[in-house]
């Protein structure tokens, strides 16, 4: 079963024989339950090692007309294995691959680019201590980027009869993210079903030994039990792991997932 932020506050006010609460904010008390069950939660998905998964994601847009092919890597992205532009309407979209390329190929394409064309703009970047400027085309959609200071994003060139800037609404990405945490009551923990009693059994623990000042040996004894038998489960929907059966349709790509969207143009 999983649980809200909200009735895992609850449940664990229940226990303690607190004041119910209908938010997590009600009281200050139900306020420092929601942090401990935070505390909790960011120390199991260390402990299992569950503190990357890959998904989606869009890029921010730099929101300024100066810099229009300056992008930035989301706070929860730690690696980006391709990225996407809208290259159509936000109707009909169409997106297209922008190829990734090294800081030092950017700078070789650099000097391709004709800084007299009328078709081409430029703005300057701060890096290191130093400010540098980048030039782009105005003329067509990206084809590809680079990325500085892990989270800047420097496209070649963007359409300024489409847009004044490139934006998050047209950008797709796919890589490893790390899961966070909202206080929100309607908020559910990113965990699998089976360990939100472990969560639930710890985040009781602490609460009344930080809360209370009083040991809960029931929710301890619980929260052993349930680590154990997390850490003994934790790969059985995992397909990679050495005790699943897992089958290789089709060819082999000898490549790893960055290695091969860099070599594929993704």
């Amino acid at each position: 079963m999983r649980y809200t932020l909200l009735e895992l506050v609850q449940r664990i006010l229940e226990s303690m024989e607190s004041d119910e609460v209908s938010t997590i904010g009600e009281t200050p008390e139900s306020l420092s339950v929601a942090n401990v069950i935070k505390e909790c939660y960011f120390d199991i998905v260390g402990d299992l090692n569950m503190d990357e998964q890959e998904g989606l994601f869009k890029l921010d847009s730099s929101g300024d007309n100066l810099k229009p092919v300056l992008m930035y890597i989301p706070s929860n992205v730690s690696r980006v294995q391709y990225l996407k532009y809208n290259n159509d309407t936000l109707a009909a979209p169409n997106f297209k691959d922008v190829r990734y390329v090294t800081n030092r190929e950017f700078l070789f394409y650099q000097e391709g680019i004709n800084s007299e064309d009328t078709s081409v703009d430029s703005f300057d970047i701060p890096l290191n201590g130093s400010t540098f400027k980048f030039y782009f085309r105005t003329d067509r959609y990206p084809t590809y980027y680079t990325i500085f200071d892990e989270n800047m994003v420097v496209f070649d060139a963007y359409d300024a009869s489409v847009e004044d800037t490139m934006t998050q609404v047209r950008s797709l990405g796919y890589g490893s993210l790390v899961p966070g945490f909202v206080l929100s009551d309607t908020w559910v923990p990113d965990l699998d079903p089976r360990q939100f009693q472990l969560l639930l059994q710890e985040s009781k623990m602490t609460a009344f030994i930080e809360l209370k000042q009083a040991q809960n040996p029931i929710a301890e004894k619980k929260a052993r039990k349930n680590r154990i038998l997390t850490q003994k489960n934790k790969n059985d929907n995992d397909p990679t792991a050495s005790n699943q059966k897992h089958y290789s349709y089709g060819r082999r790509n000898q490549f790893k997932p960055m290695e091969w969207a860099m070599r594929n143009g993704k």
